[in-house]
Order: structure tokens, then C-alpha cells, then sequence
């Protein structure tokens, strides 16, 4: 069974007031849910300074798939997460 609707009087403003409440609760539960996670990008020359590295290797680097990097407007830029995942952790092993 369908629930009655009941009908009021109620001034334009008011009316106005409850929409635009209910349409920004909406929006903000939605971009709640929804947000991304904006990536970092680095010039060569950030990249090379974390890294520390000469820009020189991180060409090579860059030519032998050790690092990915993307051209974007004619800059070569590096994804932050993606040259921290690159590092890789090693272990000496003493005799």
C-alpha cells in the first residue's frame, strides 16, 4: 500500500531551502564514496632529485623500463606512486 501524500502550504523559499538541502546531502554522500585519490606527478628533474640520480640515468632508466614515464603536453612526467613501487628492498647476506 502507498503511503498518502499529504499536502501543505509552504512559501517558494522555503520549498527552494529543502531542495537545495537535500540535493547537497546527496552530493556529498556521493562524493564521499567516490573520491579518488589524485596522483602525484614529478618532472624529470623532481624524479631525479628523490631518486637521487642524474637526470642522464634517469633517461636510461627510462629507455630500459626500469621507470615508466609519460608525456603529457611534450613533459616527460613520473607518477609518484609508481617510482616509489620501483624501489625494491635487499637483503645482504653475510658469511
Amino acid at each position: 500500500m502507498e503511503k498518502p501524500i499529504i499536502v501543505f502550504p509552504i512559501t517558494i523559499d522555503k520549498f527552494r531551502g529543502i531542495i537545495r538541502s537535500e540535493v547537497m546531502a546527496a552530493i556529498e554522500s556521493l562524493s564521499d564514496k567516490e573520491k579518488v585519490k589524485s596522483e602525484t606527478l614529478l618532472t624529470r628533474k623532481e624524479t631525479a632529485d628523490k631518486l637521487k640520480i642524474s637526470l642522464v640515468t634517469l633517461n636510461e632508466w627510462t629507455k630500459r623500463g626500469i621507470i615508466q614515464s609519460y608525456l603529457i603536453g611534450g613533459r616527460v612526467l613520473y607518477k609518484e606512486s609508481e617510482i616509489d613501487a620501483s624501489l625494491h628492498k635487499t637483503q645482504t647476506v653475510k658469511f
